[in-house]
């Protein structure tokens, strides 16, 4: 089976998200991204030379990188119709769209800043100011959908709903946008997200990974 490496709370949740949702198994090897470790001993610096997450590791040996490629991977996998986008499928690119919006407008631009340690709060701050344009753009986006392709939830929701996991964290508030505010609640309170955010939460702690300031 492959095997999701996963850090608590990173990335690598959106990955998790869209496979449950998606009902496709993978095996979860826990990481400390603190430490570059596994908890099986090894270092993930031995399987991405960058010690980034996320990754999937294959049977045949080979793996997979970028939690944007994950994703595609993790949803073409999915026998669920509703979940999976083929590329014959019109809606495929628009998916591809808003994975690419969250990988490069949400979580590179702002949280890879927000939550680097050595920026200085002037510069977050800075950054925080990217959010409110972007947020408009869903918030638009979403005026009439429930999802972000429509009506059912696909592996670009996985990881705009993993955004919201982590955005109180980061000191960004979407509660003035209404359909994006109502679009937040509805993607955490599903059942299968709601219980991966709170064992993620429990495993960070037991692993005192916590690399994610607390609110």
């Amino acid at each position: 089976m492959t095997t999701l490496m996963h850090a608590p709370l990173t990335c690598s949740l959106a990955a998790r998200i869209a496979a449950a949702e998606g009902g496709v198994p993978l095996n979860t090897e826990y990481l400390n991204l603190r430490t570059k470790t596994l908890e099986n001993g090894a270092s993930l610096y031995d399987i991405n030379p960058l010690g980034q997450v996320s990754v999937l590791s294959f049977e045949n040996g080979e793996i997979l990188t970028e939690t944007s490629t994950c994703l595609l991977w993790i949803q073409s996998q999915s026998e669920n119709s509703s979940f999976r986008r083929d590329p014959a499928d019109p809606e495929y690119f628009q998916m591809l769209r808003w994975i690419a919006f969250c990988a490069t407008e949400l979580h590179k631009q702002i949280f890879r800043v927000v939550f680097y340690p050595e920026a200085t709060d002037s510069v977050k701050d800075k950054v925080r100011d990217l959010a409110p344009l972007r947020f408009e753009v869903l918030n638009k986006h979403l005026a009439d959908r429930p999802f972000l392709l429509g009506d059912n939830f696909s592996a670009a929701d996985a990881y705009l709903a993993w955004f919201f996991v982590l955005a109180e964290n980061a000191r960004l508030n979407p509660s003035e946008y209404e359909h994006l505010n109502a679009y937040r609640t509805r993607v955490l309170s599903r059942p299968l997200i709601r219980a991966l955010v709170e064992s993620d939460r429990l495993k960070d702690r037991q692993m005192d990974q916590q690399i994610i300031p607390e609110v």
